[in-house]
């Protein structure tokens, strides 16, 4: 666990996954000033003693919170709310509507995730139910000063949030790993994915004025000028897709992935910066990428054979 000073009242806590040595797996946002006090995200259950002892070292004490704001109920982001909401008995959770019965019933959920992810979803740790009462999605919150957004595209179920020149934009916009020099970024497109809610739901966050905003990442760190990211990840999934499509033919094969990876670090410079990481970074993006191209995948072959999908 690593707690980033990003401004007086903004803190970056990197919370690592347990049983791997995949460092800074995630984000977990915390906002305090004299009058509120919230958290973007909490990261799974496995790192619940990790964001517990930095939100003490952060003297966010258990009536101070007041927000839980959920960009998705992916396990890494969400896995570990309903235990921490036992500490923290004023605040409210506030998800998608379309995840709150998962949150309430997470059974589905958590299977759902070892389907996908297999022995890494399991070291995220159980899922603990979150009770109905706690919570909301999308109620006046403090007066209009913070913005919720339905931002589907990554997971159905997906928001961002827009607060005092912040954006915090979950995984709408992919994933960002802070380097040396340059830029990373990639997409992250799971099954199910789709582009065109991805596109619309970038669309609609450029059309929010959002000059002078830092966009927050949950996978990891925040970045000034968030107009200049949004489009980077616009231009950078249509790569993605046209890459995917050229090699479309070649899916069964054995080396498929490998020739992806390969075609995309020669045309895709904000990618290409992943030769610059160092190997446990390295080795963590190339594992999750997996998941990103099979979305894109199934996306194609969807496509291709005009099926439409109806997202949960």
């Amino acid at each position: 666990m690593k707690i980033i000073k990003i401004s007086p009242n903004l803190h970056d806590i990197r919370l690592n996954l347990k049983g791997t040595n995949f460092t800074s797996i995630l984000s977990s946002w915390a906002y305090k000033d004299e009058n509120l006090c919230f958290l973007v995200d909490t990261g799974p259950t496995s790192s619940l003693n990790e964001l517990k002892l930095a939100l003490n070292q952060l003297n966010i004490r258990k009536d101070d919170l007041r927000y839980i704001f959920l960009s998705h109920i992916h396990m890494d982001h969400a896995g570990g709310v309903g235990e921490l909401i036992k500490s923290f008995p004023k605040a409210q959770v506030i998800c998608h509507p379309k995840g709150i019965k998962h949150l309430i019933n997470p059974e589905r959920l958590y299977e759902g995730s070892i389907e996908v992810l297999g022995a890494v979803a399991r070291l995220y740790g159980e899922i603990t139910p979150v009770p109905e009462e706690r919570l909301k999605y999308r109620e006046f919150f403090e007066e209009g000063k913070i913005k919720v957004l339905d931002t589907s595209g990554h997971a159905p179920h997906h928001l961002s949030f827009l607060f005092d020149k912040l954006l915090f934009i979950g995984e709408a916009a992919g994933v960002n790993i802070p380097i040396k020099k340059g830029i990373f970024t990639r997409p992250a497109t799971p099954p199910v994915f789709s582009y065109e809610s991805t596109l619309a739901s970038i669309n609609s966050l450029l059309d929010e004025d959002l000059s002078d905003y830092m966009i927050c990442y949950a996978h990891h760190g925040a970045k000034d000028d968030a107009v200049k990211y949004l489009k980077i990840a616009i231009d950078q999934v249509n790569l993605w897709i046209q890459v995917i499509d050229e090699l479309f033919e070649n899916r069964n094969a054995e080396n498929f992935f490998e020739q992806i990876i390969q075609e995309l670090l020669t045309r895709d410079k904000y990618f290409a910066s992943v030769n610059t990481m160092d190997e446990n970074s390295r080795t963590k993006e190339l594992f999750f990428i997996g998941n990103s191209i099979r979305g894109i995948v199934d996306y194609l072959e969807r496509k291709k054979k005009k099926i439409r999908i109806i997202l949960p």
